[in-house]
């Protein structure tokens, strides 16, 4: 069979113009100003204090989940609920931060100047100590971003959704106020331990083609990635006087792919295994009167995926606990090392590219511009037919005309992306951030940032201070806003997906270095002033996302009996109970749906623990999900799914019977599922 090599050539472009249209025509437009707020002052404290909350936030079903763009879907329900998790500390001296770490695809900067702005007048948060990051999960809602390009592109539906985005800026805020109010004398510790074999480089050919590498022992793809873990753990004081384990931040590289993008669940992938098992840890090993928290922030991901053997839940599970297991080792080695005070120090500016695109010798291209190697994809999720077409495919570098400020990178749809794709759509307004927290210097950028170039950026911000007092320099991806992604200048001319997603050249990553390092000597010196405009302009594309509330429908009702659900196909078995409940949009989906109640002569009931935790959809393997509307929407349908990996199920002696407890919701009592026997394959 000939093939038809315009087909093809016309194939590209139609997929080209898709990828870059995003239907965004069906949008309207909308505009936010954002006021700056004076915050209460950062006054001495006497003695290092520390703070922590989490807020759950789950949004109702029918968001498009971002990540996968186009090819992604929309959340039917949840997997694991998505969390925002805050720890605010305050060296004696009264410097403060508040890092927040939420379960999201990346951060945004309008998310960050909305908080600061919400919480200025109850806290001494601003905008310059405010750090939010997000884990990179692709199972988490988009269209909150600060540019028409994200929000349009990021997710299979396009536009910036106002309600979801204030929904978040509440969220977080309420869980900031709250640790800075509920603050208490801390100690603090810090260390580093390496994991291995847990992730693999999924660029290897561009990695290989940074000068730096020995050539003559290259290492192979499980070798050429980031294996450091560092967490810091903070001890406050509890109600009867003894400090015990409050909070702990962990940064540690891997992308949030383990689950595919035929997923229409909502949940963390692997980060949000390795956030529990430490706050599990915690629970089990050091008795508190507080929850514990743990802030698990990704580092040089952007080529650093799981070592996944087929992508899914239960791969996810097994690299996420590995890696939390590991973080928790290490949480408890450092019991001995804890001390009374902190080093806290903050550096920060605010860069508009489009104005200010050179730093010292370093410049930035003029217009961002999408490479072809971005609509093809990445390993982890390649876009399908495109990532297979000539000159669109990863690696299909341009290797003339290489002298123009893209350099190696092929236009996406040439000439045309510049009609479809104007530059005032692109994020341009930089947001950079140094840290200090004793001996950690944490570097937050808004990209996501491959090993090497966040290697390079570490080693630049540790050798150009005058006076260097930090042992780990940490880079920090996805943090206060979002601009794809950083490649070192060698990986960039390889194109592969990660250089078609740097969009403003082969000198972004020099240009970060520099910026960082400055900003990190000014820091150490005290030259940490920052000044935020009063007002912060934002003309936005809104989606057309559904507004209007449903009217309530019947009271609850069980559909059928609880059924066992036995996979066949390497998947996960689950049981499975369904119900008739209201709409979906008058429930709450941010706080708890379902729990598994046992008993044992079926009169007296009492949740089901295992292994210290209850069973219920704050865990692992408990999932809520809207199937259909009925009645023209005025009642929904609904499943819950127990997941039950062979190494958590029941060993019960005797007839232990199980339901699903449905949570009082919206008026609604708690509705109880029949009765059903443990599982048997």
């Amino acid at each position: 069979m000939k093939i038809c090599k315009r087909c093809i050539t016309a194939a590209a472009v139609f997929l080209s113009l898709l990828m870059l249209s995003s239907c965004a025509f069906w949008t309207h437009s909308i505009s936010i100003e954002i006021i700056a707020q004076e915050h209460l002052p950062q006054s001495p404290a006497g003695a290092f204090l520390a703070g922590a909350a989490k807020e759950d936030i789950t949004p109702p079903p029918g968001m498009p989940l971002a990540g996968y763009a186009l090819w992604a879907n929309k959340g039917k329900g949840f997997r694991t609920r998505l969390y925002a998790r805050v720890v605010y500390l305050k060296s004696a001296s009264g410097a403060s931060v508040a890092l927040v770490q939420c379960d999201l695809l990346a951060g945004s900067l309008l998310l960050n100047q909305r908080v600061a702005a919400l919480v200025a007048s109850q806290t001494d948060v601003g905008m310059e100590n405010l750090l939010i990051t997000a884990t990179h999960t692709h199972s988490a809602p988009g269209n909150y971003f600060d540019s028409n390009f994200y929000n349009d592109h990021a997710s299979n539906v396009p536009g910036f959704h106002p309600e979801y985005f204030e929904f978040l800026a509440q969220k977080i805020a309420r869980a900031v106020i709250r640790a800075y109010q509920e603050k208490r004398p801390a100690k603090i510790a810090s260390g580093k331990t390496q994991i291995w074999n847990l992730t693999r480089n999924r660029s290897l050919q561009a990695y290989l083609a940074n000068q730096n590498i020995a050539y003559e022992k290259q290492p192979g793809s499980y070798e050429a990635v980031n294996p450091d873990l560092y967490l810091i753990r903070i001890d406050a004081m509890d109600d009867d006087g003894q400090y015990r384990p409050l909070a702990a931040v962990s940064s540690f590289s891997i992308h949030g792919t383990a689950v595919p993008m035929e997923n229409n669940l909502y949940n963390g992938d692997v980060f949000a295994y390795i956030e529990r098992e430490v706050e599990r840890g915690i629970k089990k090993h050091y008795p508190s009167s507080r929850q514990p928290i743990h802030a698990a922030f990704n580092g040089t991901h952007a080529d650093n995926s799981p070592n996944y053997q087929k992508q899914g839940y239960p791969e996810a599970r097994r690299i996420g606990t590995a890696v939390g297991r590991r973080a928790f080792e290490l949480f408890c080695s450092l019991d001995g090392a804890l001390k009374n005070d902190a080093v806290i120090r903050h550096a920060a500016r605010e860069i508009d590219l489009f104005v200010e695109r050179c730093v010292e010798d370093l410049c930035l291209c003029h217009r961002p511009v999408v490479g072809s190697a971005l609509a093809a994809g990445a390993d982890d999720g390649p876009s399908p037919v495109i990532s297979k077409l000539p000159w669109l495919k990863q690696g299909s570098a341009r290797w003339f005309f290489t002298q123009s400020c893209q350099g190696h990178k092929r236009t996406l749809a040439g000439p045309l992306q510049y009609l479809f794709l104007p530059k005032k759509d692109f994020p341009h307004r930089l947001f950079l951030q140094v840290i200090q927290i004793n001996d950690v210097l944490l570097l937050p950028v808004p990209f996501e940032t491959t090993k090497e170039a966040g290697a390079r950026m570490a080693a630049e911000c540790a050798r150009k201070p005058a006076r260097v007092d930090f042992h780990h320099a940490v880079v920090i991806s996805c943090a206060n806003g979002y601009f794809g992604y950083v490649t070192t200048p060698e990986e960039y001319r390889i194109q592969r997906y990660e250089g078609g997603h740097t969009l403003y050249g082969p000198q972004t990553q020099p240009f970060l270095a520099r910026h960082l390092a400055v900003l990190t000597e000014k820091m150490i010196q005290g030259q940490n002033e920052f000044s935020f405009a009063g007002r912060r302009h934002y003309d936005l594309r809104a989606g057309n996302f559904p507004k209007e509330k449903a009217p309530p429908g019947a009271q609850r009702k069980a559909v059928g009996q609880p059924l066992w659900v036995l996979s066949r196909g390497g998947g996960e078995s689950y049981w499975s109970f369904s119900w008739e409940d209201l709409p979906s949009d008058r429930l709450f989906w941010d706080q708890p749906m379902v729990r598994v109640e046992k008993s044992k002569d079926g009169v007296v009931w009492e949740p089901l623990i295992l292994d210290g935790e209850s069973v219920d959809d704050e865990g692992y393997d408990l999932a809520v999900v809207n199937l259909s509307m009925l009645e023209g929407g005025a009642k929904g349908l609904y499943e819950t799914r127990w997941y039950l990996p062979a190494e958590t199920r029941p060993e019960e002696e005797g007839k232990t019977i199980y339901r699903f407890a449905v949570l009082p919701q919206s008026g609604q009592a708690v509705f109880y599922s029949p009765a059903f026997p443990a599982a048997e394959e």
